[in-house]
């Protein structure tokens, strides 16, 4: 959110979706970095109970024993093809459809804005949660897919983990398990836009899409 106003400036002149992108991926850029180290350490603490008790000692431990880029060497790839398209498609998706149910809304039921705001909000977010689910799957069967043979240190490179899952089951393969996944990442995502949103208004910015 704090990154629009300095894209939407870059961007003067242009429709605010394509400021909306570019904060979208650098957000999820700075997710991912956040995230690989985390991750990293949690594969180390599931296969080897002894190094450590959780994330406060484990990732100390990790980059003491391997260095500080050691969990960038075979994460930060599959992080990020799943964790950008993940902020594109629920943060863009989520602006636009509110955007488009305001005006479909307010349109057709001369109901003041604000008396349809929870119900936008959560349609919305729906809506957004479908198309980050979408765009972000393949990128979690990936990342899955590098984690999975966690005794393999080296790893084969995000090319061969892309050849390895295609050849699994072709293009099917990067989407098996999505049924799930809108269940349950599409539940977690409805709910964090909604309140996303409320949050935004109490602090005193303007509702999504509005």
């Amino acid at each position: 959110e704090s990154l629009k106003p300095i894209f939407l400036s870059l961007f003067s002149g242009g429709p605010n979706s394509e400021a909306f992108l570019a904060s979208a991926v650098c957000a999820g850029g700075l997710a991912s970095i956040i995230l690989c180290p985390m991750e990293e350490t949690r594969i180390r603490l599931v296969t080897d109970p002894t190094f450590g008790k959780g994330l406060l000692d484990g990732l100390p431990k990790l980059l003491k024993e391997e260095g500080v880029m050691s969990p960038f060497q075979r994460g930060i790839l599959p992080m990020l093809s799943k964790q950008v398209p993940y902020t594109m498609g629920k943060q863009v998706s989520f602006d636009l459809f509110a955007a488009m149910l305001y005006t479909m809304l307010v349109g057709v039921s001369f109901v003041p804005q604000k008396e349809i705001a929870l119900e936008v909000e959560v349609g919305a977010a729906f809506l957004a949660s479908i198309v980050a689910c979408l765009a972000s799957h393949p990128g979690d069967v990936l990342l899955t897919a590098t984690y999975k043979d966690s005794d393999d240190s080296s790893g084969d490179g995000f090319g061969a983990t892309i050849k390895k899952v295609y050849e699994g089951g072709g293009v099917g393969a990067f989407l098996r398990g999505l049924n799930a996944r809108f269940f349950h990442v599409g539940c977690i995502i409805t709910f964090q836009l909604v309140l996303y949103d409320q949050i935004k208004q109490a602090l005193g910015l303007p509702a999504s899409g509005s």
